[in-house]
């Protein structure tokens, strides 16, 4: 009787041994996912004002898109700006002093309509502009005085539905399409398409909205870090922030800090399906992805408020790379878009006051060590 209890012993102990392992490989394999998608509240961050100094420029009639380029920012005109005017601008951040125009405004080679994102290369002395209307690239030299491109490279027909690129360090690209059929997409350097990530959750409460609907209502700004693999969308009429880690192909989804859908109207037609209505609260409205941190702008204001008080967004909420909410920095004054600069700890922001300039933004040294 003893021998049967102890081989009963023996084999029970032989199985607690495998089941413990495989238990904590569950909890684990929980936790992982648990990380992946985070839902925030405005209370999860610390807030902490800071204040700026502003530059104006006769030269930059109303800003719209900003760059940053080996400590040049790159200022680019909004596209109601007269053609007659150049499309860019170069400042000068060691003190803050204007350099020169770029950007022919046409439809010819080496010329843009637009100057929708600034792509850095590893060559310093040019950048690239994206002109979204005219699906192309545009090269720029920082050191010739013309207003005309170097050089110029179409999308290719496999990108025709994106809507906002960026560079991938071994020189492909990576982009956000407007159809609505993945997240992100990504094409080789000859514009090839090589992989599409991820997909948008359907609303359980609107059973009618198809992929190109639920892709309109997610749009927003697509920018990213190429040295470290790290890229962000965040979405500028829904409270969604999807960072995706370019090495693991993985997606972090940030939810928050409100859920509601936007307010808007569906019609068909061969453009846009989605109209929002003016009542409507714009949510993030830039994101910037340092060697540390995630700052993502957000706003909180309609366009029918827009239009009454001038103010777009007041507030940074700032994420490590794993998206746990860190600060809410309070900005005295709005902006609508900023870069970052890691070297001085200060950020510039395009201001929406009657004269739109540069603000300049010092971060607390002490929350930059941390």
């Amino acid at each position: 009787m003893q021998r049967v209890s102890l081989q009963i012993q023996l084999v029970m102990k032989k199985y607690i041994v495998l089941i413990l392992p495989l238990l904590y490989f569950l909890s684990c394999t929980t936790s992982i996912e648990e990380k992946k998608n985070l839902t925030i509240t405005w209370d999860d961050f610390e807030v902490i004002k800071i204040n700026s100094e502003k530059h104006y420029f006769d030269e930059i009639i109303n800003p719209a898109s900003i760059g940053f380029s080996d400590n040049f920012l790159i200022i680019g005109e909004a596209w109601r700006v007269p053609e007659e005017f150049p499309r860019m601008h170069l400042v000068d951040t060691n003190d803050m002093s204007y350099q020169m125009s770029k950007g022919k405004y046409g439809k010819g080679p080496l010329e843009i309509t637009d100057a929708s994102g600034i792509l850095s290369l590893d060559d310093l002395s040019e950048f690239w502009v994206y002109n979204m209307n005219g699906r192309k690239l545009v090269k720029f030299s920082k050191v010739d005085s013309s207003l005309l491109g170097t050089d110029e490279w179409r999308l290719s027909e496999d990108m025709s539905m994106i809507r906002f690129i960026e560079k991938t360090k071994n020189g492909g690209f990576l982009a956000s399409p407007w159809d609505g059929l993945a997240v992100i997409q990504e094409f080789d350097q000859e514009g090839k398409l090589l992989g599409s990530f991820g997909t948008w959750e359907s609303f359980p409460e609107r059973p009618d909205l198809g992929n190109k609907e639920i892709g309109e209502l997610s749009t927003g700004w697509f920018k990213g870090n190429p040295e470290i693999g790290l890229f962000a969308l965040a979405t500028l009429y829904r409270d969604i922030l999807k960072i995706f880690d370019y090495q693991k192909k993985e997606f972090i989804t940030i939810e928050g800090p409100y859920k509601d859908l936007p307010l808007f109207d569906l019609h068909q037609t061969n453009g846009p399906s989605v109209f929002f209505r003016p009542e409507s609260t714009y949510r993030y409205r830039d994101i910037a992805i340092t060697s540390k941190y995630i700052f993502a702008l957000y706003g909180g204001y309609s366009q029918a408020e827009i239009n009454k008080t001038g103010k777009i967004a007041e507030d940074i909420l700032v994420f490590d790379h794993k998206g746990n909410p860190l600060w809410n920095l309070k900005l005295d004054r709005s902006i609508i878009e900023m870069v970052f600069n890691e070297e001085t700890g200060q950020f510039y922001g395009l201001t929406t006051d009657e004269d739109p300039g540069i603000a300049v933004f010092d971060i607390p040294k002490e929350l930059l060590k941390k």
